[in-house]
C-alpha cells in the first residue's frame, strides 16, 4: 500500500467466514485507480498503489496475512490467520489469537499474540519508535530484547545488560524452548509484557 490508513478484520458478523472484502476511501474527489486483486498461495494479493484516505481488508477464516505498507497506520484485530507487518512510516497495531510480527522504520508497534507456542522466532523492530508485544504469560520461549538508545521493560522475570545507552536481555522465559521472539529498537523502548488469562 502506497499511503492510507489499512485496517484489517475477520469477515463481517453474518458473512461468511470464507469471503473477503475490500473497501478503499479516497483522499481526493477524484478517485484513484481501485486496489488490484489477485490470487496467492494460500490467498490473495491486494495493491493498492494510488495514495488512499483509508483500505479496510475483511480476511477470510484461517487466512494469514502479510502486510507491505509504505506510510500509514497498519491496524489488524481478530483475524484468524497468522500476520507479517511491514510499515515504512506509521505505527502498527495487531491484537489476535494466532501468531504475529511486525516491523516499521518510523513508529510504534504494539501487539498482543494468543498464540501459546509457535515455529522459530518471532521478530518486530522499529528503527525510531517503542516496541510492545504482550505474549501469554504461560508460553515457553527464548526472549531477545534490545535497544541502542532507549529502556526495556519486562514484567517476566528476566535479567539484562546494559552498555552505555545500550540494553540487552536475552534470556528463556518458562524454561525456553525452540520458540523465541526478538523485540529490537534504535530510538525506544522496548517492552515485553504478560497477557493473563481474564478472570
Amino acid at each position: 500500500m502506497a499511503s492510507g490508513v489499512l485496517n484489517a478484520y475477520k469477515p463481517a458478523e453474518g458473512d461468511p467466514g470464507n469471503r473477503f472484502t475490500i473497501a478503499a476511501t479516497a483522499t481526493s474527489a477524484s478517485p484513484p485507480p481501485a486496489p488490484a486483486v489477485r490470487p496467492a498461495k494460500n490467498g490473495i494479493v491486494i495493491d493498492a498503489n494510488a495514495p488512499l484516505a483509508s483500505l479496510l481488508v475483511r480476511v477470510p477464516q484461517g487466512v494469514d496475512l502479510v502486510v507491505h505498507s509504505q506510510r500509514g497506520n497498519v491496524n489488524v484485530t481478530d483475524v484468524t490467520g497468522n500476520v507479517d507487518v511491514r510499515a515504512g512510516v506509521g505505527d502498527v497495531e495487531i491484537m489476535i489469537a494466532g501468531r504475529a510480527q511486525a516491523s516499521t522504520q518510523r513508529g510504534n508497534i504494539d501487539a498482543t499474540i494468543g498464540a501459546q507456542s509457535w515455529p522459530g522466532t518471532l521478530h518486530f523492530s522499529s528503527q525510531d519508535g517503542d516496541v510492545t508485544l504482550f505474549v501469554p504469560e504461560i508460553a515457553a520461549f527464548r526472549a531477545q530484547l534490545h535497544t541502542d538508545d532507549g529502556t526495556l521493560f519486562t514484567d517476566f522475570p528476566l535479567r539484562g545488560t546494559s552498555q552505555g545507552a545500550n540494553e540487552t536481555i536475552d534470556a528463556p522465559v518458562n524454561g525456553g524452548s525452540a520458540a523465541g521472539v526478538d523485540l529490537t529498537s534504535k530510538k525506544g523502548a522496548v517492552r515485553l509484557l504478560k497477557l493473563a488469562p481474564q478472570a
